[in-house]
């Protein structure tokens, strides 16, 4: 039996937590379920880690040890089969803020960013923080999964985008692409040499066991600029301590990259740089266990969303951010509903998906099934 209890409702309420204390809810009893990060306890090598650290009192400035650029090279291969260099490795305090300065460094002025819509907000929102123009291409339904119109997003590399913008596991939609995609990614892109930006953050919340986590950059020759970012995170639910790491085998892009997050990147903290290397070495219990209890909520989830006419969600491959699309002649602003009865989640233009919802399912199964609840309600009222 194991020693976490997933069940177990920590109140997260007045911690100034993103998720639970939005200033939107004052006054209002409500259930948030649109941030990404999970409500669940995080393993116990980890909290004694941050006891340590406390402990000894002092937080000056921190550098990254061989011990951890070693742990991530050894998990990169061990998990991905993917063989790096140690001095790939470009260690950064997040990986949006990674990403977007990486488009800040390699997009020209007269040149565009391109992504897959809908996707993770920050990935179509850069092009606006960089002065940038923004190219999309759709994601389609095919055989029960999400992927690309590979049809769609060749006509749009032949505009001659200054990088892609890579999400594997997809967010939102959980789509983990398979060996056959990523290396038709890579040829196109090779095609129209097209920087990629690939962000992985997701890797290790495979929902489907007979799956499995492909590194883009491992078939990427030297010659096409790319840079693969990595975080435990979101896996760890430790979001909020930060920290991630570039893997840039280029070394001419590597070097621009350093010269640019000087001054502008900040180090990461003690915190972070023990944190991660905790969650590289510790045993592997917490997250079984945890992936278990993501699998039932899913099932949950799924069963439910199949009793509903209204209503459509394709299986998650990975990821805890369920996509559902929704019925908007029956159902209207459904988000607003959903609100307005205390359930929050976000909406689906967030993505730049219409009539969709993106729910976060990271959570005790007693919150879930009260989120169900109230989109039950909800529905009903609008029938």
């Amino acid at each position: 039996m194991s020693k976490y209890n997933f069940d177990q409702e920590i109140d997260r309420k007045n911690t100034n937590s993103y998720k639970w204390d939005n200033p939107l809810y004052e006054g209002r009893d409500m259930l948030p379920m649109p941030v990404a990060d999970m409500d669940f306890r995080i393993a116990d090598e980890l909290t004694n880690t941050i006891s340590h650290i406390n402990d000894h009192g002092v937080l000056g400035y921190s550098l990254v040890p061989e011990t951890l650029k070693r742990a991530y090279q050894t998990k990169i291969k061990d998990s991905y089969d993917w063989d790096t260099q140690i001095e790939w490795q470009v260690w950064i305090p997040g990986i949006v803020p990674g990403l977007t300065l990486a488009c800040s460094t390699f997009v020209l002025s007269s040149q565009s960013i391109l992504t897959p819509i809908p996707v993770y907000h920050p990935f179509h929102l850069v092009s606006k923080w960089v002065d940038r123009d923004l190219l999309t291409f759709n994601m389609v339904e095919k055989d029960g999964r999400w992927v690309y119109d590979f049809i769609e997003f060749e006509n749009q590399l032949k505009k001659n985008p200054g990088v892609f913008l890579f999400c594997n596991p997809h967010n939102p939609g959980g789509t983990v692409f398979t060996e056959e995609e990523i290396e038709r990614i890579v040829f196109l892109c090779t095609k129209y040499d097209c920087m990629i930006l690939s962000d992985e953050i997701h890797a290790d919340l495979q929902l489907q066991t007979s799956q499995k986590h492909v590194c883009i950059s491992k078939y990427i020759s030297n010659e096409l600029p790319a840079i693969t970012f990595f975080a435990t995170s979101k896996t760890y639910n430790t979001a909020g301590m930060g920290g991630a790491v570039a893997i840039i085998p280029n070394a001419k892009i590597r070097e621009k990259y350093n010269k640019h997050i000087q001054g502008v990147l900040p180090m990461l903290s003690r915190h972070s740089i023990e944190i991660i290397q905790t969650s590289l070495t510790m045993n592997n219990e917490w997250l079984e266990n945890l992936l278990i209890y993501l699998r039932i909520n899913h099932q949950l989830l799924l069963s439910f969303i199949k009793q509903i006419k209204s209503l459509k969600m394709l299986p998650l491959e990975a990821t805890y951010l369920a996509w559902i699309q929704y019925d908007e002649e029956i159902l209207g602003d459904f988000q607003q509903r959903l609100f307005t009865n205390g359930l929050h989640v976000l909406r689906g233009d967030q993505f730049l998906g219409k009539n969709f919802i993106r729910v976060n399912i990271a959570c005790t199964k007693k919150l879930l099934e009260k989120a169900l609840l109230i989109i039950k309600k909800t529905i009903d009222e609008a029938h």
